[in-house]
């Protein structure tokens, strides 16, 4: 482990992310982190700055993860197969780092959500969930009102973002196979794309 000038902002990062899986966002403290780096308080305050910083800096980087994982889909943008492949990702995603998820979406103690927070959180769905819209509103919807993009990703991500929420919690779904239940409501969100369209997007 690297040690006094020789840690790297990327460093602290990265065991504050592994700390925070393992244990939470409580477990993420300097004097932690420190001692995970074999190095001090100081020099980890000055790569990072204080817990809230370095629970900013994993929140953004749990974001472009997440983006860079919808960034690999393999069905081509603008199918239906992309969008199930999306939202299936989305969920898989939550389940394999529900700790993760917390602090993407929840309060833990020490992040501030401020606005440069939540504009970290728009991109992302910008990225992830408008991009993903647009282009299946472009192939199947192409005479279609301004603005529709926006609603119908804003539909598709909470729809899954509420089942994902529900299963960490321990709620079953209807056939027991979260992945097959979320797969029926996705296509039920397309047999109406329209259905939220505004003008304000």
């Amino acid at each position: 482990m690297a040690r006094g000038s020789e840690t790297t902002r990327e460093q602290v990062i990265e065991v504050a992310r592994g700390v925070l899986v393992a244990e939470g966002a409580d477990a993420v403290t300097m004097r932690r982190l420190a001692a995970e780096l074999g190095t001090s308080y100081q020099v980890v305050y000055s790569r990072v700055g204080a817990k809230p910083e370095v629970l900013r800096a994993v929140h953004d980087l749990a974001f472009e993860n997440l983006t860079a994982q919808v960034d690999a889909l393999d069905p081509t943008l603008g199918t239906d197969e992309h969008l199930h492949a999306l939202t299936a990702g989305y969920l898989r995603f939550a389940v394999a780092n529900p700790r993760l998820f917390e602090v993407m979406f929840g309060s833990p103690t020490g992040l501030v959500r401020d606005q440069a927070l939540q504009e970290v959180e728009r991109e992302s769905f910008r990225r992830c969930w408008v991009t993903a819209a647009r282009a299946w509103l472009d192939a199947h919807r192409p005479r279609r009102p301004a603005g529709s993009a926006a609603p119908l990703a804003w539909r598709l991500w909470t729809a899954t973002h509420g089942i994902a929420v529900l299963h960490l919690a321990g709620h079953g779904s209807p056939s027991s196979d979260v992945l097959r239940d979320l797969a029926g409501v996705v296509e039920l969100v397309l047999v109406e794309p329209l259905a939220a369209s505004t003008r304000s997007s």
